[in-house]
Formats: C-alpha cells, structure tokens, sequence
C-alpha cells in the first residue's frame, strides 16, 4: 500500500453532552467513519494549539432526535452547535493520528458551515485542541518567583494540567519572575518566547502543540537535536525526500513514498549570511539606568559565531563579530537599528530583576532581545512549500533532509542534486490532508542559510 494511498478511520466518534432533568448530564456519541470525506489536520511552530477541519457528507439518518424521533443528519439530529467533542484514529502506512485521549481529542468550535440539497448535506465542521479549549478557564492567578524560564514554563503547564513531556521543555539558562496576571496559560508562556535563553546557543524560542503535548524548543536546540538523530540514523530513512521529475508519476507506486510529489514552491529566498557579512546586523544598543542615570551605547553584531547552529553553510572566516565590539568607534555609523532600552532595578513587570540597593542589572533585555529578533529573522531566510505522501512520523520542529534536482546541461549522475538549494530544513507548519482515495502531507521549510553543513 503506498503512503498517498487511502486513509484508513478506525475511530471517528463526535461525542456530544447534555443534561437531562430525569438522568442528568450524559454523552450521545455518534459514529461517522464512513461519512468523512475530508480531514485536515494542522501543526505550526507558531500556534500554541493543534487545529483540524473535517468534511462529512450525510443522507440521512445518521442520529435519532430526541426530541422528535426523527432520523436525521449528524449536524440537526444530534445536533451539532458547537463545544462537541471529536475523537478519531486514521493509520496509514507511515504512522497514525491518533487523538482519542482524555487530553488528546478535539473540540468542534461553533456552528459547521453547510449546504444543504434533496438527498444529502455537505457539512464543514472546525476543531481545535481541547487542551485549548480547557487552558482558557484556567488563568495564571500567581505569580512565578525567580528561577529558570524553562522550570517557569513546566510549572504553569503542571498547574494548568496541561499535558507535556519533560523532554520537550529545553532548559533556558536566564531566570526572571514572571506575573501571572490573571491571563490564560498559553498567553503567558508565548510572552516568554522572545526573552529564554538556552544554556548553550542564541535566545529565540517557539511555544507550540504537537502530538505529544506543548513544547517549549529554541531554535538552536531544535537544529541541534535534528543534526543528532540524522547524525546517528534516527528517523533518517523517514525524514530524507527527494525532487526528480522523473519519479514523481504514480501515487500508488511505493518507491514515491518519499518523494516530493510537486515542483517544490519557494516563497522566500534571502541570502541572509552576506547581510551580515556586510555588517546589516550591526546594530546600536543603548541603555539607562533611571536608579544611577548611567548611560551606554555600544555597537554590536548581533550574529553571535561561536554559538549559532545553523542549517547550511556558514563562513566564520568573514564575521569579525568580535572586532565590532571591541571598536565601537570605527563602527559609529555602520548600523542598522538602534535598540533603546530603560532599565529600572526592580521594576518586574520590565523583567529588569535585580537589587535596587546596589542598582545592578541581573536581566538586561539588551543581552538577549536584539538577539532574539535577529534569530527569528534570520530562519526564516529561506521557505519553501512542500507536498508528499503522508508520513505520520512528521511533526513541526523537526528536521528533515530534501534533495533537489540538479538542473544542468551536464550529465546528472555525477551530481544528481544540487547542493545549493538542497541540504537540511526545518519543519515550521504541517497539514496531513486526508480524502476519499489520497493521504498527503504538506510542509513549509524553514531554513537560515543555503547549502549543506560543512560537518554532513
């Protein structure tokens, strides 16, 4: 069976809960497998929660009302109006989506869009997470003292009763207080992104939901942990695809199950290292301190050489990182934006936490915020639009290999790919898209430089 083959629905179950004066509250659940004729299921290193969509197609008599006796379709018998609860399982060749757990279901938000005709009805349901759904009642009420982000971010995801594994929250070396405002959870952590810093690389971090749980990952340590399982074969076969023209024909052919189905879409393509190179990531830093009223400003480049981990080829030779902040002077002028930032000893809601008696600074934004932006910005150099057959191991964060056909009027056996545009990418939105005859995939690439690593 190939990948892009049919899916297969051993569970699909819409739950819904009333209350009943003579019973009390209990579950109607309808079973509608075979009615699905779509399913879209969507992960991004953006969203701090898992989404999903479903097409069903129904003819009548799928559920009983209650109320008149009546047969009729899954959205006006049961009926659907939002708040139902979705448990399904589709198991393909690679993998399986599986989300019928207490934490681990959907919710159907709001009223499906419909459309009615004499013999059936075409209906669109939206779902997201219920753990979404159920963080939204539960605000930060305390606040969290100094300490590590990252013990931070695990302790209001344990509080909210959210689900997480260990692995999964990276170890950040800054500590702060964080105020929970009464704000949801989700909210509190996402505010915590740009300002954690990992114990051995860039600040920069994404909050985000996959499959197994929330995850709190920086760049650095999601490259990092790729480059590991590619290094030692984990996942390797499984996360390595490949663009011929000539192998793309047949969807039911096995040899196409990691081949990438259509011409591969680049959306953005910036050649961010001779930026900076050309000294675009010198920026100008300046602070005050309202306590003492000292003032500096100092020159820097952001792109720090020693610790950045990046996915392609990276040039230290011409990154004089260094020599930028040790003469400021020479520099007065070659910058590309000025941060300007107050600093107030212990002024928590600023995160400057520090001891007002002796005016120092223990977190100054100046030490991990322009640093931040600039690695945000700079892996998001290069995206690229993918589809291929379904692979259920995939998920965002992770990285995968993508080996491109070399266009050349040379013969290609000597180099079949080309080592510009192929190389090592990260994954920063997924959908597995689920119809009557087709399972597919799609993923948008990230990536910060071109090429491959020089150590692969």
């Amino acid at each position: 069976m190939s990948a892009a083959g049919a899916p297969n629905y051993s569970k699909f179950q819409v739950i819904k809960r009333v209350s009943d004066k003579k019973e009390g509250n209990k579950e109607k659940k309808v079973d509608i497998p075979g009615k699905v004729i779509g399913l879209n299921y969507y992960e991004s290193l953006y969203s701090p929660m898992v989404t999903a969509n479903f097409l069903e197609v129904d003819t009548g008599g799928t559920v009983d009302n209650e109320k008149t006796g009546f047969a009729g379709t899954l959205k006006d018998g049961l009926p659907v109006e939002g708040f139902e609860e979705v448990l399904l399982n589709v198991k393909t060749t690679y993998g399986k989506l599986d989300w019928r757990g207490k934490k681990r279901r959907f919710v159907i938000i709001g009223s499906p869009y419909n459309q009615d005709e004499s013999t059936k009805q075409v209906s669109f349901f939206p779902m997201i997470s219920i753990n979404a759904m159920k963080s939204s009642s539960k605000p930060v009420t305390r606040d969290y003292y100094e300490t590590e982000i990252s013990m931070q971010v695990t302790r209001i995801l344990a509080n909210a009763k959210l689900p997480f594994k260990p692995k999964n929250i990276e170890k950040t070396s800054n500590v702060l207080k964080v105020s929970g405002n009464n704000e949801v959870p989700l909210d509190v952590i996402l505010k915590l992104c740009p300002k954690a810093v990992p114990i051995d690389g860039d600040p920069g971090y994404f909050f985000f939901e996959n499959s197994e749980g929330f995850n709190f990952r920086s760049i650095h340590g999601m490259i990092r942990d790729g480059y590991e399982a590619h290094r030692d074969g984990r996942y390797a076969a499984e996360r390595t695809y490949t663009y011929m023209v000539g192998l793309k024909a047949n969807l039911n052919n096995n040899e196409n199950d990691f081949n990438v189905l259509l011409p591969p879409t680049v959306r953005r393509d910036q050649d961010q290292i001779n930026a900076i190179k050309m000294g675009q990531y010198n920026i100008r830093v300046c602070t005050r301190n309202i306590v003492t009223g000292n003032v500096e400003e100092k020159i820097i480049n952001v792109f720090n050489n020693d610790k950045t981990v990046t996915l392609g080829e990276k040039n230290k030779d011409n990154i004089q990182n260094d020599q930028i902040e040790a003469n400021p002077e020479d520099n007065a002028f070659n910058y590309c934006r000025t941060y300007t930032y107050p600093l107030i000893p212990g002024l928590e809601e600023n995160q400057v936490v520090s001891d007002v008696s002796t005016s120092s600074i223990k977190n100054n934004p100046a030490n991990y915020h322009p640093r931040a932006i600039m690695r945000y910005g700079l892996i998001h150099a290069q995206l690229v639009n993918i589809i291929v057959p379904h692979n259920g191991l995939l998920s965002v964060g992770q990285l995968i290999k993508l080996n491109i056909e070399n266009i050349t009027a040379d013969p290609k056996i000597e180099k079949p790919f080309n080592d510009h545009r192929s190389g090592y990418y990260l994954i920063m939105h997924l959908c597995h898209s689920f119809n009557e005859k087709n399972s597919f995939t799609s993923l948008t690439l990230c990536r910060d430089t071109y090429g491959k690593p020089r150590k692969f």
